[in-house]
């Protein structure tokens, strides 16, 4: 029998999800992209306004389906939606982006159940030295334990290492609970 697993990205606009989600996914990814209108907020032509979604294979004939929620505030009555039956999320967050602090803090607080689960890697994008560390004080003050990794969303490896680590996280949380 095959096992099918959900996998979510989250993160404000600009921070690679749509890129991540295309860089790993074994099929050409569905994406509900539309015009730009906030290019003053995120410099780029176009973003996600629905999901964009892709899916794994992996070699025992189990996939992975992959999720991207839009980033925009507006567009958090669907989050949920999107969210419903995922094992985890992948965060990821630009940190060129002056706001990038208070992004980590917007999505930890929406998806907060799978934050205190252990259900969330958190990716920094064109991040420092420095933003790691500030990236860990903040969980840590929130209480929340997860992996947090430099990582670029056009790099297939840095995209799987993040799948690899949310999973062995979220497997780890499912045998603490039985």
């Amino acid at each position: 029998m095959t096992k099918e697993n959900k996998i979510i990205f989250i993160g404000p606009m600009g921070a690679g999800k749509s890129t991540a989600i295309s860089t790993i996914s074994d099929e050409a990814p569905v994406a509900t992209e539309a015009r730009n209108s906030n290019t003053a907020q995120v410099n780029k032509a176009t973003t996600t306004v629905a999901m964009d979604y892709g899916r794994i294979l992996l070699d025992n004939n189990d996939s992975v389906h992959l999720y991207g929620i839009p980033g925009q505030q507006h567009f958090s009555f669907i989050w949920p939606i999107v969210a419903k039956g995922a094992l985890g999320a992948i965060l990821l967050l630009d940190c060129s982006q002056s706001n990038w602090k208070q992004q980590l803090l917007v999505f930890l607080q929406a998806f907060e159940s799978m934050a205190h689960s252990g259900r969330i890697a958190i990716a920094l994008n064109r991040s420092l030295f420095t933003d790691t560390e500030e990236c860990f004080d903040i969980l840590s003050e929130e209480n929340i334990f997860a992996p947090v990794f430099n990582a670029d969303p056009r790099n297939r490896d840095d995209v799987l290492l993040l799948l690899q680590a949310l999973i062995a996280n979220a497997e780890s949380e499912d045998f603490l609970d039985e």
